[in-house]
């Protein structure tokens, strides 16, 4: 804060007095964020006054996240001086002590100090500070019929227990719960846990299990917006209108955690939100109360109840998860799937293996044609023939890929009961596996299951054509995944040695090892293996593998012909990649789960694998801006 001197106040004072003048201001938070020393944002308080009758105004920044009275007092010199050039006839102020303070310290005999509760000109300059520069601001908190703050203290405090809890550790997005009682809003019967995967954590919430279908049938978020959807999100304060930050604050809500603040809103179509009423709200505090009670016994019993104390009284919940309650060896339910699972048909493969294996043949034509009579039509008729413990466990493996959410865990954990040694049933728990550390100690399970059923001989004998054998491919699923939980922990080397072996083993790479070993490389800077490995897949076509050579040459020989020439064929592969690598282009939906040759989902696949090598590399970056047309690295936003 500046030091106010006896000759600052002494030429205040000299300062012509406007008599219809009316100052309103002091010390608030301001909306806006400001990076801190340690990279964290914070919201700095400001000294704020108005002129209401010029309408001048003048805010002064803390230099740090606190203040006090003094910053208040600078802020009004401050327009005093520079700004008005007069002095006020009154200042209104929202807190006593702090107009009393000022008023004294400014020794202005003729200064009238008032104190007004809400400040209607300070209020409207921060609204419009606060306003978004691309829409709408979200409605706020009490904007719904019949919310007050104590209504909402109960959902903040509903909303922490649900956090602390964090039922996502057992639940994913895909399983359906239904509230079965109490009787709650169309809206809200039915819900699925968000956080599985590591982000979005919250409750969404369907009208019917249909509409969970849909979502699923067509990830594009809209498909669903169309008829609107209620959410509870948690976040940090950063993401998190101002609106809620300054209830919060005020009014001492309860919160989980600095990056745990709740936001219950209803989603629609062409950006429309809304606030909960009373009644939704209480609906929204029921179902967040009796989910932070839940635990993971009472999930995989398929149906529970529980009593719980909410705002309006106490009053029983039962959930129920429909999926879990069929029996664990009936089908899957298909409706909810998307993108079948590759691993589903090894079964039919495993199948045909020992069919083969068990019979002699005279010709390739007789081997077929009894197989295509053999197992012609639908999987599900297909009869098991599996009898080692191994075998009845892969059995429930191949069972469990086509379920979802829980009944994929129960059915994986029932493959190791049968036997300790099925790597896929590993594999699968580490997938599902929100803990970094925990799914690498899973796929280091699975990868010594693996190494205890295969015969040694088979790892020198069947290098070069591994993944032919269906029987080795859980091992090599589980190897990578632990390489790849390795490198997201930080032990590349380590990463790097298993990659490496992977391709030995099966140097067709029918699991895409190659893009995740190249960008390790780079980013370990072993260039020289890094060109041999793209040498080894040179006619490889995708964007990734075309902007992994540009880059290659790059690392290599600086900008010259032959990088340029590297980087106009992956421009010509793929011309999105430059604008989603130098953060002119966003993506705003999940990461794609397919993509077509030359498409934004391919870009976006192509930098999440392979951004941090091109962002580590310096110059790199910069060399691609100067060569990409200008046209291709428009800003665009896909909502």
């Amino acid at each position: 804060m500046a030091q106010v001197s006896s000759l600052m106040l002494a030429r205040f004072i000299r300062l012509p007095r406007r008599s219809a003048d009316t100052w309103q201001g002091g010390i608030l938070r301001m909306p806006m964020w400001v990076d801190g020393p340690d990279g964290i944002p914070y919201r700095p308080w400001g000294g704020v006054w108005v002129s209401v009758e010029t309408g001048l105004v003048n805010v002064k920044l803390a230099e740090s996240d606190s203040g006090d009275w003094t910053l208040a007092l600078d802020a009004l010199l401050e327009l005093a001086f520079k700004f008005a050039q007069t002095r006020p006839a009154t200042i209104q102020v929202a807190d006593q002590a702090l107009g009393e303070q000022i008023a004294r310290t400014l020794g202005d005999p003729e200064l009238s100090v008032t104190v007004v509760p809400r400040l209607a000109e300070v209020k409207a300059m921060v609204e419009q500070m606060a306003a978004p520069t691309n829409g709408e601001a979200p409605p706020t908190a009490l904007e719904g019929r019949g919310v007050t703050v104590e209504r909402m203290r109960a959902f903040a405090a509903a909303a922490r227990d649900f956090y602390a809890a964090a039922p996502w550790r057992h639940l994913s997005d895909e399983d359906l719960i239904h509230v079965e009682t109490p009787k709650v809003g169309k809206a809200f019967r039915h819900v699925t846990v968000l956080g599985g995967a590591g982000r979005a954590f919250g409750l969404g919430f369907f009208a019917s299990k249909k509409d969970l279908e849909t979502l699923h049938a067509s990830p594009d978020p809209a498909t669903l917006l169309r008829g609107g959807r209620w959410s509870v999100l948690f976040g940090p304060p950063w993401e998190t209108p101002f609106s809620d930050l300054d209830l919060w604050e005020e009014h001492g809500l309860p919160v989980a955690g600095p990056e745990a603040y709740p936001i219950a809103m209803w989603f629609g179509a062409s950006g429309r939100m809304r606030r909960p009423d009373a009644r939704e709200l209480a609906d929204i505090e029921t179902i967040l109360l009796a989910l932070g009670l839940t635990t993971e016994a009472e999930i995989d019993q398929g149906r529970w109840s529980h009593e719980v104390i909410a705002h309006g009284g106490s009053h029983g919940v039962t959930l129920a998860i429909p999926e879990l309650l069929r029996p664990l060896e009936a089908p899957p339910d298909r409706a909810l799937h998307g993108l079948p699972d590759r691993r589903a048909m090894e079964r039919l493969l495993l199948e045909v293996q020992r069919f083969t294996a068990t019979r002699e043949f005279t010709s390739e034509d007789g081997m077929q044609a009894a197989i295509q009579a053999k197992f012609a039509g639908s999987m599900d008729r297909i009869p098991s023939t599996a009898r080692t413990p191994l075998e009845r466990a892969q059995d429930l493996v191949y069972r469990a890929v086509e379920a979802r959410g829980r009944r994929r865990l129960q059915l994986a954990r029932k493959a190791l009961e049968l036997s300790a040694d099925c790597a896929d049933a590993y594999v699968l728990l580490a997938e599902e596996c929100a803990d970094l550390g925990q799914a690498r100690d899973l796929y280091a399970q699975g990868v010594t299951a693996g190494e205890r059923t295969l015969e040694p001989a088979i790892f020198a004998e069947e290098a070069g054509r591994f993944w032919a054998d269906v029987r080795t491919r859980p091992y090599m699923r589980a190897r990578f995944g632990l390489a790849r939980c390795l490198e997201d922990l930080g032990h590349r080397d380590e990463a790097v040695t298993h990659y490496r072996e992977l391709l030995r083993l099966n140097p067709g790479d029918n699991q895409g090892v190659r893009y995740a070993f190249l960008t390790a490389l780079l980013l370990a800077g072993r260039d020289d293996e890094a060109e041999r490995l793209l040498l080894q897949f040179d006619d490889e076509p995708t964007a990734l593998w075309q902007y992994g050579q540009a880059l290659s040459a790059f690392r290599r020989d600086g900008d010259s012909p032959a990088s340029r020439q590297r980087l106009r064929a992956a421009l010509r592969s793929n011309h999105h990649v430059p604008g989603y690598l130098t953060g002119d282009s966003e993506w705003a939906d999940p990461s794609p789960a397919s993509y077509a040759l030359g498409s934004r989902e391919e870009a976006v696949s192509c930098v999440e694998e392979l951004g941090d090598a091109w962002k580590a590399t310096p110059g790199a970056l910069d060399w691609l801006s100067a060569h990409a047309p200008a046209g291709k690295r428009r800003k665009r936003r896909r909502r």
